[in-house]
Protein backbone atom coordinates (compact mmCIF):
# COMPACT_ATOMS: atom_id res chain seq x y z
CA UNK A 1 0.00 0.00 0.00
CA UNK A 2 0.91 3.54 -0.26
CA UNK A 3 1.90 3.77 3.52
CA UNK A 4 4.99 1.64 2.58
CA UNK A 5 5.94 4.05 -0.07
CA UNK A 6 6.40 6.62 2.29
CA UNK A 7 7.87 4.38 4.83
CA UNK A 8 10.66 3.31 2.94
CA UNK A 9 11.45 6.66 1.53
CA UNK A 10 10.44 6.43 -2.27
CA UNK A 11 7.84 9.31 -1.49
CA UNK A 12 8.26 12.01 0.65
CA UNK A 13 5.72 12.89 3.36
CA UNK A 14 4.63 16.79 2.10
CA UNK A 15 5.23 15.72 -1.64
CA UNK A 16 2.76 16.74 -4.44
CA UNK A 17 1.08 14.17 -6.66
CA UNK A 18 -1.03 14.92 -9.80
CA UNK A 19 -2.56 13.46 -12.65
CA UNK A 20 -1.06 13.34 -16.38
CA UNK A 21 -2.50 16.12 -17.06
CA UNK A 22 -1.84 18.28 -14.22
CA UNK A 23 -5.74 19.18 -13.48
CA UNK A 24 -5.58 17.28 -10.07
CA UNK A 25 -3.10 17.17 -7.14
CA UNK A 26 -3.18 16.16 -4.00
CA UNK A 27 -0.53 16.40 -1.46
CA UNK A 28 1.22 13.08 0.66
CA UNK A 29 0.55 12.98 4.15
CA UNK A 30 2.85 10.70 6.40
CA UNK A 31 0.76 7.44 6.77
CA UNK A 32 0.45 7.35 2.99
CA UNK A 33 -2.99 9.09 2.38
CA UNK A 34 -3.48 11.97 0.46
CA UNK A 35 -4.98 15.59 0.84
CA UNK A 36 -6.56 17.52 -2.13
CA UNK A 37 -8.79 20.50 -1.34
CA UNK A 38 -11.89 19.10 -1.01
CA UNK A 39 -10.91 15.28 -0.25
CA UNK A 40 -8.66 12.71 2.16
CA UNK A 41 -8.11 9.36 2.75
CA UNK A 42 -6.05 6.46 0.06
CA UNK A 43 -4.84 7.05 -3.18
CA UNK A 44 -8.22 5.51 -4.43
CA UNK A 45 -10.61 7.61 -2.67
CA UNK A 46 -9.34 10.97 -3.40
CA UNK A 47 -8.66 9.94 -7.11
CA UNK A 48 -12.42 9.14 -7.44
CA UNK A 49 -12.91 12.20 -5.21
CA UNK A 50 -11.08 14.47 -7.44
CA UNK A 51 -12.81 13.37 -10.98
CA UNK A 52 -16.04 12.94 -9.50
CA UNK A 53 -16.02 9.34 -10.48
CA UNK A 54 -17.65 6.49 -8.37
CA UNK A 55 -13.85 4.78 -8.39
CA UNK A 56 -10.13 5.19 -9.30
CA UNK A 57 -6.91 2.74 -9.40
CA UNK A 58 -5.05 5.60 -7.86
CA UNK A 59 -1.57 3.88 -8.40
CA UNK A 60 -2.12 4.79 -12.23
CA UNK A 61 -4.07 7.62 -11.74
CA UNK A 62 -1.44 9.17 -9.81
CA UNK A 63 1.96 10.77 -11.09
CA UNK A 64 4.96 11.97 -9.11
CA UNK A 65 7.55 14.00 -11.00
CA UNK A 66 10.80 12.27 -11.17
CA UNK A 67 13.95 14.05 -12.83
CA UNK A 68 11.20 16.71 -14.65
CA UNK A 69 9.51 13.42 -16.07
CA UNK A 70 5.63 12.29 -14.62
CA UNK A 71 5.92 8.66 -13.93
CA UNK A 72 2.81 6.85 -12.34
CA UNK A 73 3.04 6.02 -8.91
CA UNK A 74 2.86 2.62 -9.80
CA UNK A 75 6.27 2.79 -10.80
CA UNK A 76 7.67 3.20 -7.70
CA UNK A 77 5.36 0.51 -6.48
CA UNK A 78 6.87 -1.89 -8.95
CA UNK A 79 10.60 -0.73 -7.46
CA UNK A 80 9.51 -1.86 -3.95
CA UNK A 81 7.92 -5.13 -4.83
CA UNK A 82 11.02 -5.92 -6.96
CA UNK A 83 13.48 -5.08 -3.76
CA UNK A 84 10.96 -7.05 -1.09
CA UNK A 85 11.56 -10.14 -3.20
Amino acid sequence: SSDLLVERGLIAPGAVLCDIARRHIAKVRADGTLVSADARGSIHQVGAAVQGAPACNGWTFWHVEINGSLAPIDLLRQKLRAELH
